[in-house]
């Protein structure tokens, strides 16, 4: 039987009434990123070597890459070429319509979270659910975080079954 309600990774994190759509496939991700006009992944210091492999591949898929915190120093290392952010700031970036974004093209319709921290995640997430309705959040990261509209269950003990979910998603773009 299908589970159809997660609780957060952090118990204290609890933001009422409407929480994250609980994600079991990669593939509703895949279908989410495909159909987005303007796609951006944003990756925070919480990230393993596997992980990094990942995120390249999301990037030769031309998903835009940011990265947070320490993210940076580790995607460099990898060949990766990501933009950087303070997470707070791009959030209240992302939350301004008529933010252009990295690139010019405009803001961003869709944003993937992944290798946050997760109490930093979790606060950017509540800002662009409450203050950016035109940014879709989807956090594909190894905890559940209920402020986004869809996530991943909390699979932080599960290395092998997240690796496989988002091999699923990349294979799918």
């Amino acid at each position: 039987m299908p589970r159809t309600i997660e609780q957060p990774f952090d118990a204290a994190n609890i933001p009422g009434p409407k929480m994250a759509m609980l994600l079991e496939k990669g593939k509703p991700v895949a279908l989410a990123v495909k159909k987005a006009k303007h796609p951006l992944l944003i990756v925070g210091p919480d990230i393993t070597p596997a992980m990094i492999e990942r995120v390249k591949k999301f990037a030769e898929k031309g998903v835009t890459v940011v990265a947070t915190g320490n993210a940076i120093v580790k995607l460099t290392q990898a060949g990766i070429k990501a933009r950087y952010s303070v997470l707070h700031e791009l959030a209240n970036y992302l939350s301004d319509p008529n933010w252009k974004g990295f690139d010019g093209k405009g803001n961003y319709d869709v944003v993937l979270l992944l290798g946050s921290i997760y109490y930093h995640g979790s606060q950017a997430l509540a800002a662009l659910k409450n203050f950016a309705p035109h940014v879709r959040t989807i956090a594909i990261d190894r905890y559940y975080h209920p402020n986004a509209a869809m996530s991943f269950g909390n699979l932080w003990r599960k290395e092998e079954e997240y690796l496989a979910l988002l091999d699923e998603i990349v294979s799918e773009l």
